[in-house]
Order: structure tokens, then sequence, then C-alpha cells
């Protein structure tokens, strides 16, 4: 009989224990009765097969012995009363009472047992178990500090932060700006450059605090993407071992991904910071299974980030609408559910189609002029990114992992095998020609087989329409960039971030049908590989932490010394990093980002940066 599962461990036909031991289903506890004998007995005991019958003076009682639920105790109980009373009644024997107060003395104490072991309260291994989670979090928001402390202002930060980018504002000096000064850029911003407005609007505001906002900010969007993954899983709990899943997934985001674009602030406003508010609605429409004006509202923020997202939450939105009224559609709901997300494709429209992009399209250099070959040139720069770069095989061996999973919920779908194993077969079949073919090809025939998968699951395990649409929204991501300018690496943080909301729920999933050790094993043996990633990307920012502190702390005090010493200082000398890759352009790369540098240290235009290598 197959399994069912609602949106957690709680909806299954078969429940599933968390490693608290702790059953978690929908049905209430176990619950005491008393017996109206010459002692209370708990529920428990008149339920026990041998005890019941033993209860009721060695009598057969078919309804004690099968009771399972309050009205079944409650028969058993009427009948046990029902037989000692007719049993008294016919020996008047003395020493038959005291049988029954020995045998309800020796009951009650068995009841006491029952009611102390491990089935009513959680075992210590539970317990300990959400203490290493607990432990596990705490490493990883420790972790996620000190990494960021070691991120600084990188090419385009110094210019968004100063207003100078494009379209510059003059008239105040440092981040001194006004409200209207600001709209004044992210006007110029929108018409020549870029749609992103929402994006810049965040990210100048908080550099205008400081830099520790900007770390402390974007470290709080890492910790809610990782925690709403699990909250959007069928584990739901936070503290519980499978936390591990989306931390390790974030641990193995490759470096081309992460060096100059998840820690480059301008990339990861832009490419990241949405997707936390895209989850928080797509959590809310999970909980209330519908659309509503809050979540519309997130919905429409997240899209108006970067056009990526844009793309994406439409794409969420159209899929949710339609999946969620499957196998029967609703054509007067999926009506209102679009008239109530208008707003979301009115944002998406806005921030694609603004006059910005047209314009910088027109000054960038397209690998072709053909439309065709620029979709295939995009392509296989995907495919190698995501397939074929050294740097991504670990993060690509769990996306392997979650989809081996997948073929293995499918044959456990279903009692009889036949068809979910010829699925798997031709499935595997068509990918392994695709493969032969073309890697390109291979690359579209492994997503569409994925997205397959979790449809086909959708009503065997009752995946919720929220993984299966987020899906599609990660894939919706890449969509855009077939036909850029060009494809970087880091324009993949987008969909490698929302990836993490249906690997999780797979992982998770299986975790409650079993095997479970077969998921902590995979997700034990990438941890060390996971780890060693994160940590060369740490040890090379490492590096050039002392280097970005002395000049920060050199700029700092000449601006000190300029505007409020009066000093006749023009000039300082700065260190070049010794590890380049981990930092984006530098002044010494890109003179331009010189100007926005002393601007923001609030030096004059002819102070000069004489860099040199360090000793």
């Amino acid at each position: 009989m197959p399994l069912s599962v609602a949106h957690g461990c709680s909806a299954y036909q078969l429940p599933c224990e968390d490693s608290a031991g702790q059953i978690s289903s929908g049905r209430a506890r176990n619950r005491t009765a008393l017996i109206r004998t010459t002692r209370p007995v708990p529920a428990a005991v008149a339920r026990h097969p041998r005890l019941g019958r033993e209860l009721s003076g060695q009598r057969d009682l078919k309804e004690g012995t099968t009771a399972r639920g309050e009205g079944s105790t409650r028969r058993a109980i009427s009948s046990f009363e029902g037989g000692a009373a007719h049993f008294d009644r016919r020996t008047h024997c003395n020493h038959t009472m005291t049988y029954l107060k020995l045998n309800m003395h020796s009951f009650q104490v068995t009841a006491n047992n029952l009611l102390s072991s491990g089935s009513v309260n959680p075992p210590a291994h539970g317990r300990i178990a959400s203490g290493i989670s607990a432990l596990v979090i705490s490493g990883f928001i420790a972790f996620l500090f000190a990494q960021h402390n070691m991120v600084f202002p990188y090419h385009d930060d110094w210019g968004y932060a100063t207003l100078s980018y494009v379209g510059e504002q003059t008239g105040f000096t440092g981040r001194n700006f006004t409200l209207t000064q600001l709209l004044a850029f992210l006007y110029g911003e929108y018409v020549n450059w870029s749609g992103r407005f929402v994006a810049f609007f965040v990210q100048i505001n908080i550099f205008k605090l400081g830099i520790e906002y900007v770390r402390l900010a974007q470290v709080g969007i890492i910790l809610s993407i990782v925690f709403l993954a699990i909250k959007l899983s069928p584990q739901k709990r936070v503290f519980h071992p499978l936390i591990i899943v989306p931390i390790v997934y974030f641990l193995s985001l490759p470096q081309y991904s992460v060096a100059g674009g998840l820690y480059w602030f301008s990339a990861s406003v832009a490419y990241v910071w949405g997707i936390s508010l895209f989850l928080c609605a797509a959590y809310l429409i999970q909980r209330r299974k519908a659309f509503h004006l809050i979540s519309t509202l997130l919905l429409a923020c997240a899209a108006a980030f970067h056009e990526q997202m844009s793309f994406a939450v439409v794409a969420f939105v159209i899929s949710y609408t339609i999946l969620r009224q499957l196998p029967k559609f609703d054509a007067a709901q999926a009506f209102r559910d679009l008239k109530l997300t208008s707003p979301v494709f009115l944002i998406a429209i806005i921030t694609t189609f603004a006059p910005g992009n047209f314009s910088r399209k027109n000054i960038s250099a397209y690998p072709s002029n053909s439309l065709t070959e620029t979709l295939t040139i995009n392509a296989k720069a995907l495919t190698h990114w995501i397939f074929a770069h050294p740097e991504g095989r670990i993060l690509l061996a769990v996306l392997a992992a979650s989809f081996v999973f997948l073929f293995v919920l499918l044959i456990k779908s279903s009692a009889r095998k036949s068809k979910p194993i010829a699925i798997t077969l031709f499935m595997l079949t068509l990918i392994s020609i695709c493969y032969t073919i073309s890697l390109s090809l291979f690359f579209a025939a492994t997503f569409f087989a994925y997205g397959a998968l979790l449809f086909l699951l959708r009503t065997k395990f009752k995946f919720d329409a929220i993984v299966l649409s987020t899906y599609i929204a990660a894939v919706a991501s890449l969509a855009l960039l077939s036909v850029a300018p060009g494809v970087a690496g880091r324009s993949l943080l987008t969909f490698f971030f929302l990836m993490m909301i249906p690997v999780t729920f797979i992982f998770a999933q299986l975790f409650c049908v079993g095997p479970r050790p077969v998921v902590y094993a995979v997700i034990l043996a990438a941890l060390p590989f996971a780890a060693s990633n994160a940590e060369s990307i740490y040890t090379g920012y490492k590096a050039n932490l002392e280097v970005n502190s002395v000049n920060h702390a050199k700029l700092i005090a000449a601006s000190h010394e300029i505007n409020h010493e009066k000093s006749p200082q023009s000039s300082v000398t700065l260190l070049k990093l010794p590890k380049p890759r981990y930092a984006e352009k530098m002044p010494y790369e890109k003179p331009q980002i010189e100007k926005w540098m002393k601007k923001y240290y609030a030096l004059p235009n002819d102070f000069a940066f004489l860099w040199r290598e360090q000793p």
C-alpha cells in the first residue's frame, strides 16, 4: 500500500518518527482513563490484550482486546464492570474479591510502568539529537559571521555607495546624500543601465549605515534561506538533524559563484537577497494553500530585485496556479489567482523591460549577432558551469544524489514495482542517449526528467505544489541567461539558491519513508568535501584580510587628517591584495574605481593612491 504524505511527516499513513523518538502523527497522545473499580486504572492498561483479560476475571472481553480509542476503551470498561458484577453475584466468596484486589494492585503497578516508559516520554537520544542540531546551527552562524567579516567593498560597491556608478549625483561628500539625490540616481540607473531599482535602493541605504550592516544583513538573508528550506520540507523542524542538508548544500556552492559573486555585495544583493522574500511568500502560501495579499506583496518585491528573479517569480506564480488545482482545473479560480497576483506580473514587466536594459544591450558585446548562435553558445556555457566545471563537482554530487533519491521514491511509491521501474529505465535510457548526442541536450533532458519525477510524485507522496513550482522557478531563472551577452559564474546564484528547496525537500521526504541511514550516509559523505570547499574560500579571503584592513585604516586616517586636521597630505601608499581572485576588480585594475573610493572616503579628486606589492 503506498504511503501518503501531505506537507510533512505528520500526514503519512504510516507515521514518521523523528530522531526524538516522537511519532509525528495527527492522532492525539495516549490518554489515561479511570476504571470505576476498586482503584483507578489508566486506559492504556484496559486496552492491553493480556491485562484486559485478567482484569475481567479471565473472561474473554473481545471489546477490550480490540479497543484502540477512547470509545472502545469505554466499551471494554463497561464489559469488565458487568462481568465482574455477574461474577460477584454468582460466587459470593471472599476469596474471589481478594483475588481481584491482588490483581488490581498488580496491574496498577504495571500501568505505572507502562505510562513512564519511553513510549510516552521521548528518549534521551532525541534530546541529544536536538542539542547536536543546535550546535550545528550555532557553528554555521559563527562561520557566516567569520566569513563575512573578511568581505570588503569591491568594484561597483564603491560606485553605488556614493551614487556615482551611472548618472552620478553631486553636491555632497562621502555618503551624505539626500533622498531626492538617491531617487534621481535610481531613475538614471533605470533609464540608462538596469531595472534593478529595488536592489540598488536596498544596497545603497544599507551601505550608508556602514559596511558592517551590509555584512550583518547578508548573514541574516542566508540564514533565512537555509531555515526556510527546512520549513518548506516535510520535516518542518529547524532543530533537527536534517538541518545539515541545506547547510552542506550551501557549503558546496562553487567558488566561481561565491568569490566575486555571493561575497561581492553588488552581485549578491541583486541575485540572492530577493530569494528570502520569495521563500517567505512560498512558506505563507504553503501554510494557507492559496495566494493572499501578503504573499503577493512579497513576490512583487522579490521580482523587482533582478531580471532573473522576475522570470523566476512569474514562472512560480503561473505553475503554482495550475498545479494546485490538478487533477481538475478550475478556470474561474485560476483567473482569481492571477488577478490577485497581477502586481507581480506588473513589477516583473517593469523590471525586465526597463529602458536601461535595452541601452546596456546596445553597448554590450554579444558573442554573435545571430540569436540562434547566441542561444547555442550560452547553452554550452550553462552546461559547462553546472555539469563540467571542476569547482562545481561537489554541488553537482549533491544535486545528483537528490535526483537518484527521486527514483528511489518513485519505486517506493507503489506496491507493484513494474511500472515505476519501467519509468526509471525509460528516463535513464533517454538521458544516456542525449548524453551521447550532446552535452547541452543531456543538460536539457536531465532537467526535464528531474521536473517530471517531481510531477509524478506529487500524487504518490503528495509532494507540495510549492516544491515543483520552486523548481520550475529555478529553471526559469536560467532562461534569461540564454539570451544574455555572456554567462558569468555569479549569474547562477539565483538558480543555485532556489534549487536548495527541492533538494532539501527530497532528502527530507526520503528520510520520512526510509531508508534513513542512506540519507544520513549521503549527506555525511558530502560534508567533508563541502567543508573543504568552504575552507578554501575562507582561506582566500583571510589572506586578503590584513591588507584590506590596513588599506581601510589608512584611508580613514587620511580622510580625517585632510578634513579635520587640514593636513596638506596629497597621497597615500596602499597595498595590493595577495589573493586577487577573492575580490572583485580592484582600483589598480580599473582606475575608475579610485574616483568612487575617493568620494566614499571624502578625499579630494587630486588625491593620489600609490599601490605597492605586499612585502
